[in-house]
């Protein structure tokens, strides 16, 4: 088994979200600290990484160390996903994560549609990924609902799979569990975390969902059944397995006590999977 750390686990640090620090780090600083937590790969947001000055350095970094590399993009179009498949085959990486976009709170006849187009789109995408020996993992970001994403799974490449994010079904009202039977053997990364009640952060700006307003947080504090989640994937045959945490960003913190607060979540998210995993 091993681990990677998204680069999203820190985006209070890099200040390209909705918080900014007064020092805001690189994708180099975390190269770093994914080595000193003794990660096995980079999974990287395509926020925090500069692949015109970074590129070379983030490949050399991941050979040097024997780690692994999985780049992030946007969206399911040629247009949007060229670039970033091309620079996925510089940095070494064999997958490329991406996402439909949109929201699943605009209803079930939206989601259906922008799965048709990510469908088309995917269908001339993934015949020139297969040719730079990059696959691509499509996330469910809280965009499309299970049976949208088996209807774009209908294309039946081993070029194309799913980014199963366990926390990002809180925003469908879906189970993790029952995403993990339904894709089963289409799962090529992953982004584990977990959920909490809205008010257990009372300072911090909630995700809204379906249901009821939600946070993130560290692995074994929400009330996701992350040891079953785990397992399952595990028993999926699943080898890579990347943590994604989003700390709440919680207004009552100073800035040293909110990226104190999101080393930790990392830390202890760490800890908590290698325990699961290792026993």
């Amino acid at each position: 088994m091993k681990i990677a750390i998204d680069t999203f686990s820190y985006y209070m640090h890099f200040g390209k979200h909705w918080y900014i620090p007064e020092n805001p780090v690189d994708v180099r600083w975390y190269c770093e600290v994914s080595k000193k937590l003794g990660a096995d790969g980079l999974h990287i947001d395509p926020y925090h990484i500069d692949l015109v000055k970074d590129a070379v350095w983030v490949r050399d970094f991941a050979r040097e160390n024997n780690m692994y590399i999985e780049l992030g993009a946007c969206g399911t179009s040629m247009d949007e996903l060229k670039m970033s498949i091309e620079a996925a085959e510089e940095l070494g990486a064999e997958l490329l994560r991406t996402f439909a976009g949109g929201d699943c709170l605009d209803g079930r006849k939206a989601t259906a549609k922008r799965a048709e187009k990510a469908k088309n789109q995917l269908s001339e995408v993934v015949s020139f990924a297969e040719s730079k020996g990059i696959k691509i993992a499509l996330e469910n970001h809280g965009d499309l609902l299970i049976n949208d994403i088996l209807s774009i799974m209908e294309l039946n490449s081993d070029y194309l799979g799913i980014c199963f994010d366990s926390g990002n079904f809180a925003f469908t009202g879906e189970d993790p569990l029952d995403g993990l039977k339904a894709f089963e053997n289409r799962i090529l990364c992953t982004h584990l975390k977990d959920v909490c009640r809205a008010d257990i952060f009372p300072e911090a700006k909630p995700f809204e969902t379906v249901n009821e307003p939600v946070h993130f947080c560290a692995l074994g504090e929400g009330y996701l059944p992350m040891d079953k989640i785990i397992n399952g994937l595990v028993g999926l045959g699943i080898e890579n397995f990347t943590i994604e945490i989003c700390s709440a960003c919680d207004k009552s913190m100073t800035e040293k006590e909110l990226l104190a607060f999101e080393d930790n979540n990392v830390l202890k998210s760490v800890k908590y999977l290698k325990k699961i995993i290792y026993g």
